[in-house]
């Protein structure tokens, strides 16, 4: 067709030029994209059994060798009870196996190595049991399941599930559904999979570095949420400082969703969570009218276990009424500071006990700011309106910055939040996660 092409009488010599520098463009592009490609190929993947219930693959090419992927792969190793990670040369690949045995998760390691000889003396002076895939891939795991392990080049995960890993992936995550049921109590995971999970129902995600910062992707496609009419995420500019940042068009849907959430994935939490106080006020105070919300809360120095105490916050609300407001301080700083008052029992008989009471307090307006002070002087709440918006603070520093106009939904928080009992101690290695147009993104 395209020597046809070239024949018409109408084709100019520069007009054949040009024509030919645009394929021959295209063809260069598609073959450098191809070499690109390779470097983040998963060879290790057709050797996973077809029992494999939970599949991690690294891919550390040396044209995008992210710092933060090592630490991770170290510290598996280290949980592993692996050599050290330097010490075996990897040779651009490890991947993690998971199944399940008798209801038990038994894990692996598949590791290509530059040093095949040096590792196995490795692991043979470590008494860990390995078994050979080829003369530089190496399988590690308990022998029972070495006696049994059985590579099957058109496994389930290679055959239906690697077309949804992004191509150019540092890290690829699968996890089953049976592997999720045996991990119920991670709230963690099984809100990450209720977002993220697939229609079988499993987990298939993949992370891309861009220098130590990883951007997260889900069935081959960048996503925040899967309920994308929920909370479409925008970036916040200017960026700011703080160890949690929220914003959102729909509050009390979002807190709504919450709760739906977690009665699903856990009853038990889901009832801690409605006996608690934070709940009461939230159900008490916050309505569907209050929609629009913007937080940005930053840790202060010592811990005292006190929330309102440990970070110094800022929130904008919509359409939260003063005597709602000052209730709900009242009330916070009647529960911190409680008085000794006389309760008689059923049976007559007179005790003192610690009681809260709201009524001793009362706000001291100054310059259009509403304080609101403790006994001793050591803490305040502050809160003002702004059109429609409610500002409540504990810092007159931050009640009183010009803080941006935003209409939109985005999240950012500190590590320090993420607990060191699940997956997330992984993440920790991250300073901040983050959710904005550009996608989850940790950095």
């Amino acid at each position: 067709m395209l020597v046809n092409y070239f024949k018409l009488k109408n084709i100019s010599s520069r007009g054949r030029v040009i024509a030919l520098s645009v394929v021959g463009g295209v063809f260069v592009l598609l073959l450098l994209f191809s070499i690109w490609q390779r470097n983040f190929s998963d060879t290790l993947i057709k050797y996973a059994p077809t029992d494999t219930d939970l599949y991690v693959h690294f891919s550390r090419p040396k044209i995008n060798s992210a710092e933060k992927i090592d630490q991770i792969i170290n510290n598996i190793f280290i949980d592993l009870a692996l050599p050290d990670y330097e010490s075996l040369d990897i040779d651009r690949e490890v991947a993690v196996l998971g199944r399940l045995q008798n209801n038990q998760i038994q894990y692996g390691l598949i590791i290509k190595t530059n040093r095949p000889a040096k590792f196995k003396k490795l692991l043979t002076d470590a008494k860990l049991n390995y078994r050979p895939l080829t003369f530089n891939r190496f399988v590690v795991a308990d022998q029972n399941w070495l006696e049994t392990y059985q590579p099957d080049k058109n496994n389930f995960i290679r055959t239906n599930i690697a077309q949804r890993f992004h191509p150019l992936s540092s890290i690829n995550i699968y996890v089953s559904s049976q592997f999720l049921a045996t991990v119920t109590s991670d709230l963690n995971l099984n809100f990450v999979h209720l977002f993220l999970k697939n229609e079988h129902n499993d987990l298939a995600v993949s992370f891309k570095a861009k220098g130590d910062d990883l951007k997260m992707f889900a069935g081959g496609i960048l996503s925040v949420v899967r309920s994308a009419d929920e909370f479409i995420a925008q970036d916040l500019k200017p960026t700011i400082a703080g160890d949690l940042v929220l914003a959102t068009t729909d509050a009390h849907l979002l807190l709504n969703n919450w709760q739906n959430n977690l009665k699903n994935i856990s009853a038990d939490d889901y009832q801690q969570f409605i006996a608690s106080q934070l709940n009461t006020n939230l159900n008490t105070y916050l309505s569907v009218d209050n929609r629009q919300l913007f937080l940005v809360a930053l840790k202060n120095g010592p811990q005292s276990g006190w929330l309102f105490d440990d970070y110094d916050f800022y929130i904008s609300l919509e359409n939260l009424y003063s005597e709602k407001v000052e209730e709900i301080l009242k009330n916070i700083i009647a529960n911190r500071y409680p008085i000794i008052k006389s309760v008689y029992l059923s049976d007559g008989t007179k005790v003192s006990e610690l009681l809260p009471d709201p009524e001793q307090f009362s706000f001291v307006n100054k310059n259009g700011l509403k304080y609101l002070y403790a006994p001793d002087n050591q803490f305040i709440l502050i809160y003002k309106s702004e059109g429609n918006n409610t500002i409540i603070s504990n810092s007159e520093s931050l009640i009183n910055q010009n803080w941006p106009q935003f209409d939109g939904n985005y999240l950012r928080f500190n590590s320090s939040f993420l607990p060191d009992n699940s997956f997330t101690k992984y993440l920790k290695l991250f300073n901040v996660l983050e959710i904005s147009e550009r996608g989850i993104i940790l950095k």
